[in-house]
């Protein structure tokens, strides 16, 4: 259980005070902060008198009051008091993508730490994603270790949580966490370092002023959905409780034993994924690659997974917005991108991507179920406007080596 120290005051968010205030009529326009675009849709959202959201405010924290000089002092100070006692100085959570890539990056070249790369294997990992994984492992000369979990197991969990969740990559969320954790207790190491900071895409679970503590709180709160392994074990019939061992979450008892301090690096240096991008690029070789219903602005961002182009497609049926927004949003508050530019890029978001049929041939289910189970999930007040849904042109390069691979997988049959 969570150890709480004091009582949280609960602030409804603006979209829920909105709705109880308009008595749930529908119709209403999506509010926006004034000055990105990000909608009243977002999870945790509220607005100042200026209607600025708090993940701008945030940003704006970030660059006018933070010491960044100092935030680095004491980062090496967190690694002095590491270095040389463990098997390993640090656990690096590893998804191989360009933010962990810049983690593990700095920590060897800049700091000169001997880290264990820990990577969760989503089952949907592609092709260039595999050759980067390989280039910076080799480039680096780290130890790497990778976990991947039943297929079985991952498909049956996916059409669940799609269902109760409107989310189908809950195994992903807590796999990606747990597995780290676990990796340290095995290995006695009680320093993990994540990378990007979730303070750059939101300002109200954690910001920069309370920076954001990756720990059993955080997964908890803001991970799993709020749904733990023995939740679906409830959920799903015929699952053994050892088949979910991989979506656990460490005992407090274990982590205090081990002392884990759990950390990301972009709470001590400032991240600047566009120019991050560029030296793990020139220095490693990491590729970029087209990700489906993303501006190709943007085509360093979520390379690694196959299901991407699907889970984001959900998003915009949920909450009217998607990955292109999200990243247009990180440019705006940077001074990158002006709002009307970053207005202009929007509309690669909601497309229906073609990968959707291997993924829905995949779960087992069809696409008027998908889209009704998708619509269930949306927030208030954004309705999706299914005659304005535009078939994506893009079709990925791997997407036939994806239909062969998905095709030997186990499937449960369409209703």
């Amino acid at each position: 259980m969570t150890k709480r120290t004091q009582a949280t005051m609960f602030n409804p968010p603006e979209a829920l005070r909105r709705r109880i205030r308009d008595g749930f009529r529908q119709g209403k326009e999506m509010r926006r902060c004034t000055k990105c675009l990000m909608p009243e849709t977002q999870e945790p959202i509220d607005f100042d008198e200026h209607g600025v959201c708090n993940t701008c405010r945030s940003a704006k924290h970030r660059d006018t009051v933070i010491d960044w000089v100092e935030a680095e002092r004491q980062f090496r100070k967190i690694l002095e008091r590491h270095r040389g006692k463990y098997r390993y100085d640090a656990i690096v959570p590893f998804s191989g993508g360009k933010d962990s890539t810049w983690t593990a990056y700095v920590l060897v070249r800049r700091y000169g730490l001997k880290i264990l790369l820990t990577t969760f294997d989503s089952n949907f990992r592609r092709p260039l994603h595999l050759q980067n994984i390989e280039k910076v492992v080799r480039k680096l000369g780290v130890d790497h270790v990778t976990f991947k979990a039943s297929e079985e197991v991952v498909r049956k969990t996916m059409v669940e949580m799609l269902k109760r969740k409107g989310d189908f990559c809950w195994f992903c969320h807590t796999g990606v966490v747990a597995f780290p954790f676990k990796t340290a207790v095995q290995y006695g190491v009680p320093l993990l370092i994540w990378g990007e900071p979730g303070s750059e895409y939101s300002g109200g679970y954690y910001g920069y002023q309370t920076k954001n503590p990756a720990d059993e709180r955080w997964f908890n709160r803001q991970i799993n959905l709020s749904t733990n392994a023995e939740d679906m074990l409830g959920y799903v019939p015929g699952l053994d409780p050892r088949d979910l061992e991989p979506f656990r979450f460490p005992s407090r008892t274990e982590l205090d034993a081990l002392g884990a301090e759990s950390i990301h690096l972009g709470d001590f240096i400032r991240w600047d994924a566009p120019k991050q991008f560029e030296i793990i690029r020139k220095e490693l070789d990491w590729e970029p690659a087209d990700v489906e219903n993303l501006h190709p602005r943007y085509n360093y961002e979520k390379v690694e997974c196959f299901l991407q182009g699907t889970r984001d497609y959900v998003r915009f049926i949920k909450r009217g917005q998607g990955r292109t927004l999200q990243r247009a949003n990180l440019e705006i508050r940077t001074g990158d991108l002006t709002r009307a530019e970053a207005a202009e890029m929007i509309h690669y978001d909601g497309q229906r991507p073609q990968s959707l049929d291997i993924v829905l041939d995949y779960m087992g289910i069809s696409e008027e179920e998908f889209n009704r189970i998708a619509e269930t999930h949306s927030i208030y007040p954004y309705v999706h406007d299914w005659s304005q849904t535009r078939r994506a042109q893009l079709e990925l390069d791997d997407q036939n080596e994806w239909r062969k691979r998905l095709d030997m997988a186990p499937k449960k049959e369409k209703p």
